[in-house]
């Protein structure tokens, strides 16, 4: 009898069933959908440097060295497996042009990352194919870094020239290069390849020779014990360049995908609220269709276990079916989320293991699901013979219907909303201010190497000549030094320090403000946890062995050098510098003209000069990239629930409410009156949830998305909204609001076609 009744059920309420099937299969693509980028991401990382081993520990460094020193300082240092000292041939993007098969030609000048030739190595720090197997050229061929091809065509069979003191040299593209160290924008490094015969011939010939000091530990995690005794060695090792260990080298790769993911999580989140939310309207509108027949089955004394059963066996075959679909669907789209992985990490089939993991996840939200559908369905255990076959008095769940329509708008718009307002902010130009820089027109950076200051004072009188002539109307600079602090435990650690009169001014402070005077130093937050200072406290820096104490004055955000800066008036002019930068302002008249090509050619290599919004881009563009596309899929899918979920209130008000529409049509009310009555209501719940949803967006949706950057440990650690374009506003509204307004008109037609013989019992 059950089975030929839940068939019944199914002829009957196609719409409900359909409309639950589709929430469940949702939650189940969604979920599955998030396992698998998480865990693709980190097995496809972990993979890729199994076979690639990146360091430890690297140092960078430019300029003459003693390995007689390193290997000295490395046998005898614990726990040390390997060490390695790399070099590689720094060259310009202006220096090397790409002749492709079809004739266009183009340099790399715009290219904003340093750019590197280097030969393969043997067994450590080893550079890939997109099958993640060693790669090995032959003479006159090259390897491009696969993240080049975000930003330029770049095909294989492609000829790229290298012109450098005075050396030609034609290379043809074979391969592209996957990177276990330098595969992000925000490595501000990348890598070429080429066959040891041509590296040796280019070597000390072209460009400038910079060294990879490289470790390898039995425990990566001694990476940050060693950076504080290489530094604090008393020979005095080379350290003129940045440094980084594993932990930032992983999270760095990671950094796209992971933002990506966390969007998808926060959707994950919020739609699990709202498919439970509409699971139980789902089932109460059904089981409210079905008042008389459960009163009947009590009447005959059917036992409440067997009906709940019989309620359970619908929900159980839906949830199958949606788990079936659900997984398989998370299965097909996995190749476009994983996109941006296999262009990253090499090409990585998700295995049999993740498969069965995936499996499991469907389990997991089918059991949530019952247990929840059980509970709701208990209500069945309250409701008297009485009250199904002499009152009718079933649920009233009409009643609160409209709770429901503004609960879910409210959550909808939440989760349409705060990643917008994510993508708009990080495309913002104030959003460089949480990047460690002030916002300028123009930053003009004097790169490390030979001549620096040389190269410092040509910038200095190009920018001066500027200013007089009018283009320029203000400039600043600040220069970079290394030196060591001392921490609140009494430990040495190395810290990056920019020194300039304006340093520290227009960042994103979380304590305090920017230095006011020669004895102050502001921290980035990074650093102040590291060295464990907070606003106030006194800070002492090594200078020539020599102690000088500061008062940490601020701390800001910062993702540059690792996120371990920090910004004093103080010169510290005994210090060799390790790079110069400028930050200009130029005048209305010449405000988007292209002023960096026309200074590069004027100053020539060493210089790396970009408007702000293109270091911005160029920076951080393949995260927001990322985090657009997951925006753009939960528009799609917050538009696709209002479809469900006013399609789900409009049927429960037209099963619940019937025999009032029976009413108005018998006395005469017209069809458009009775729609325009039921269209009213739905839309200021909808309105109100639309407005509720974005204020909550405004006030909380910041925090949530600082925590989640906070959390990733990259130096930014709030970040405040910037607002939304009034076109981007108003084309989520209108959707918003659009949907619920066609969805109802469209289901009132069904008004037309309740029986009135058989609501009034006439």
């Amino acid at each position: 009898m059950f089975r030929k009744q839940l068939i019944n059920d199914f002829r009957k309420n196609p719409g409900n069933n359909l409309v639950l099937l589709l929430f469940m299969t949702l939650s189940v693509t969604l979920a599955v959908s998030v396992f698998f980028v998480l865990v693709q991401l980190f097995t496809s990382i972990s993979n890729m440097y199994e076979v690639a081993k990146p360091p430890h520990f690297l140092q960078m460094h430019k300029g003459a060295l003693a390995q007689e020193d390193i290997d000295a300082f490395n046998s005898s240092y614990p726990g040390m497996e390997h060490w390695q000292t790399i070099p590689m041939i720094d060259v310009y993007g202006n220096e090397l042009v790409v002749n492709q098969k079809d004739g266009a030609v183009f340099s790399l000048e715009e290219c904003r990352l340093d750019i590197s030739i280097v030969e393969q190595n043997s067994q450590f720090d080893v550079l890939l194919d997109e099958n993640r197997r060693p790669l090995k050229l032959k003479e006159g061929e090259i390897g491009v870094p696969v993240i080049l091809l975000e930003q330029y065509d770049i095909q294989k069979g492609d000829t790229i020239c290298l012109t450098s003191g005075g050396v030609n040299k034609s290379f043809t593209v074979t391969d592209f290069v996957y990177d276990g160290q330098m595969n992000s924008t925000l490595c501000s490094s990348t890598r070429f390849l080429v066959s040891d015969v041509d590296f040796d011939a280019l070597l000390g010939t072209v460009g400038e020779t910079e060294y990879l000091i490289e470790a390898y530990f039995t425990d990566s995690k001694l990476a940050v014990d060693y950076q504080t005794a290489y530094e604090q060695s008393e020979t005095l090792l080379p350290k003129n360049g940045q440094a980084i260990t594993y932990q930032m080298i992983f999270l760095l790769s990671a950094m796209t995908d992971i933002m990506m993911a966390m969007v998808f999580l926060l959707v994950g989140i919020l739609l699990i609220a709202i498919a439970m939310l509409a699971l139980r309207y789902t089932i109460l509108t059904t089981i409210e269709e079905d008042v008389r027949e459960i009163g009947t089955m009590k009447a005959i004394g059917i036992p409440f276990m067997e009906i709940r059963k019989l309620y359970l066996e619908k929900i159980r075959l839906l949830m199958i079916l949606g788990c079936i679909t659900g997984y398989l669907a998370a299965v097909l789209l996995s190749n476009a989320l994983f996109g941006h992985m296999g262009r990253t990490f090499g090409k990585q089939p998700l295995s049999v293991g993740i498969l069965l993991m995936g499996i499991v996840i469907c389990g997991v939200v089918y059991g949530i699901i019952l247990f929840f559908a059980g509970r709701v369905i208990g209500k069945i255990r309250k409701v008297t013979v009485v009250d199904t076959l002499v009152t009718e008095k079933g649920f009233h769940t009409g009643q609160n219907g409209y709770r429901l329509l503004f609960a879910i708008t409210l959550l909808v718009t939440l989760f349409v909303m705060v990643p917008a307002f994510m993508v708009h902010t990080m495309k913002d130009p104030q959003f460089v201010t949480y990047m460690g820089c002030a916002v300028h027109d123009i930053l003009l950076e004097v790169e490390q190497g030979s001549d620096l200051e040389k190269r410092r004072i040509r910038a200095e009188e190009l920018l001066q000549t500027e200013l007089e002539q009018g283009t320029v109307t203000a400039y600043a600079c600040e220069r970079r030094v290394r030196l060591q602090a001392v921490s609140t435990d009494g430990e040495l650690a190395g810290i990056h320090i920019d020194c300039g009169k304006n340093a520290g001014e227009g960042l994103q402070y979380l304590a305090g403000q920017s230095p006011q005077n020669q004895k102050e130093i502001a921290l980035s937050c990074l650093n102040a946890d590291e060295l464990g200072k907070t606003v106030g406290e006194e800070l002492e820096i090594i200078e020539n062995g020599v102690s000088k104490s500061f008062l940490v004055c601020g701390i800001y955000q910062d993702v540059t050098s690792g996120g371990r800066t920090a910004r004093t008036m103080y010169d510290f002019s005994d210090v060799e510098a390790e790079k110069y930068a400028f930050t200009v302002d130029l005048g209305d008249g010449f405000k988007g003209a292209q002023k960096p090509q026309e200074w590069s050619a004027l100053l020539g290599n060493g210089y790396s000069i970009e408007y702000m919004e293109e270091f911005a881009r160029q920076t951080i563009g393949g995260v927001t990239a990322q985090v657009q596309t997951a925006a753009t899929v939960a528009f799609a899918i917050g538009a696709g629930l209002m479809i469900l979920v006013t399609s789900l209130f409009i049927q429960l008000r037209l099963v619940s409410e019937a025999g009032l529409f029976a009413i108005k049509r018998a006395i005469g009310v017209p069809y458009r009156m009775i729609c325009l009555q039921e269209l009213y209501p739905v839309l200021g719940a909808s309105g109100i949830g639309i407005v509720a949803g974005t204020v909550l967006s405004v006030i909380f949706g910041d925090d949530l998305i600082s925590l989640l950057f906070a959390g990733l440990g990259l130096g930014i650690q709030k970040i405040a909204f910037t607002s939304l374009p009034v076109a981007t506003s108003l084309l989520i509204v209108l959707v918003m609001v659009l949907i619920p307004a066609a969805v109802t008109v469209l289901l009132c037609s069904r008004i037309r076609k309740i029986s009135l013989i058989g609501e009034l019992n006439i």
